[in-house]
């Protein structure tokens, strides 16, 4: 796992494989879910961090993906 804060665009990345991303979806506001073409999760990036500081549960949000 690897994750990575990008001041540019006030985001965290959560990068949990290598695997080619092939679909993307928001499951919340500013949470998006990268996944593989076999649908496992391969990250998940949290937008406006520092703008909209907000608690997010990974666990949780991995389970809704």
């Amino acid at each position: 796992m690897k994750i990575i804060y990008d001041n540019e665009t006030d985001s965290i990345y959560v990068k949990f494989s290598n695997d080619k991303i092939v679909e993307s979806e928001e499951v919340k506001k500013d949470v998006v879910v990268d996944y593989n073409s076999s649908d496992e999760i391969v990250s998940v990036e949290v937008l406006n961090v520092k703008n909209n500081p907000h608690e997010i549960n990974i666990p949780t949000v991995l389970k809704s993906a």
